[in-house]
């Protein structure tokens, strides 16, 4: 069915349909699952703070409040109050990001006034654009390692209980660029830190029941420190190895958190195995040749690709290409994403037409 602006005519429909759990699909769609959560007196967040679950600005204040690390930041949609804020803390750096969490618009780093007078008209236009909110986020910019931390949340005899699912260590090129992103060892002390810092800053943004990806800095000094959460259901080409290595489905997690007996129960038993999701970067703007493609598909720990490498024809290259890798052996995995970065320097790509010429290798 199709929501069109009257709450009494959706939830009506929804009530005859016996509908008995709300999942929010997009961070357009969170406040508006929360509403209507409330008004079936279903499991759900509180509405009336829905900002918390989708909102940067939102959530270090939330934070800030709670006595959990947050960043320093300014949620505004007023230039001049970003710089005023920007001047007062006197910080090396700066990041300029749109408010709402799920607007598909690159942060932007940013040394000095300058630069984020120069950064701010187009995001801002974007921002409206791509969410409809027109409020940026200026924050201190935190160097460091980045982690992705994939949650789910249920009522369990009338209370939260918060479970961290799966954790990601992402690495990045000098310029910024992100290269591969490790499944981490759920053992592994950083991962527990994590964990226990995600468990915090959930009850701060009021997270009840359902799935939350949390982007989480780890700065020298602060320890961890949330970018930003997410209260939605993320999916990916690497969703099936993740299963296999633990156990997780995220589909499923989350239907498990407000559909008891789900078909969670049916998931194999977790093997393991290392994951890794490896991030292409497309080079001369040509298209991936299927000859190599092929090759790089047979490589002995490849769990999954992106659509565009299973093409029969040169294909352009999408944004997010990735390779997926999986193996109970770490040395497999390295060697094969050293082959990886080597068929994407030399041959992966059709150079365009003034782009160097390569010969392909025999």
């Amino acid at each position: 069915m199709e929501h069109r602006n009257s709450m009494y005519r959706t939830v009506r429909l929804l009530r005859s349909l016996g509908v008995s759990a709300v999942i929010a699909g997009s961070a357009a769609g969170i406040s508006l699952a929360e509403r209507i959560a409330a008004e079936l007196e279903l499991a759900g967040a509180d509405p009336e703070t829905s900002l918390l679950r989708h909102d940067r600005g939102a959530q270090a204040a939330a934070l800030e409040e709670a006595g959990v690390p947050a960043l320093r930041s300014v949620r505004t949609a007023s230039h001049t109050a970003a710089l005023m804020w920007a001047e007062s803390c006197a910080l090396p750096a700066y990041v300029l990001a749109p408010a709402s969490v799920g607007a598909p618009v690159e942060p932007v780093v940013c040394e000095r006034g300058l630069q984020i007078s120069a950064a701010w008209p187009a995001m801002r236009r974007e921002a409206a654009r791509r969410s409809g909110d027109t409020h940026l986020v200026l924050a201190e910019h935190l160097p460091g390692r980045r982690y992705v931390v994939h949650s789910v949340s249920r009522q369990v005899d009338g209370q939260t209980d918060h479970i961290v699912t799966d954790v990601w260590a992402e690495t990045h090129t000098s310029s910024g660029h992100l290269t591969r992103t490790d499944l981490m060892d759920r053992h592994h002390l950083l991962t527990r830190a994590l964990h226990m810092y995600v468990l915090r800053a959930l009850d701060a943004l009021g997270v009840v029941c359902g799935p939350v990806t949390s982007r989480i800095a780890y700065a020298d000094g602060r320890g961890p420190v949330l970018l930003s959460a997410l209260a939605v259901p993320s999916t990916s080409v690497a969703d099936k190895a993740l299963r296999d290595a633990t156990g997780h489905d995220r589909l499923v997690d989350a239907l498990d958190a407000v559909l008891p007996l789900s078909a969670a129960q049916l998931l194999s038993a977790p093997t393991g195995n290392r994951v890794v999701r490896v991030h292409l970067r497309p080079r001369y703007n040509g298209r991936i040749d299927p000859w190599t493609a092929r090759i790089l598909r047979g490589l002995p720990t490849v769990a999954a690709v992106s659509e565009d490498l299973r093409s029969k024809t040169p294909a352009a290259p999408l944004t997010g290409t990735e390779v997926v890798l999986s193996s109970s052996e770490p040395h497999a995995i390295e060697g094969d994403y050293r082959i990886i970065r080597a068929l994407e320097r030399n041959c992966l790509y059709l150079p365009a037409a003034d782009a160097p010429h390569f010969e392909r290798p025999a």
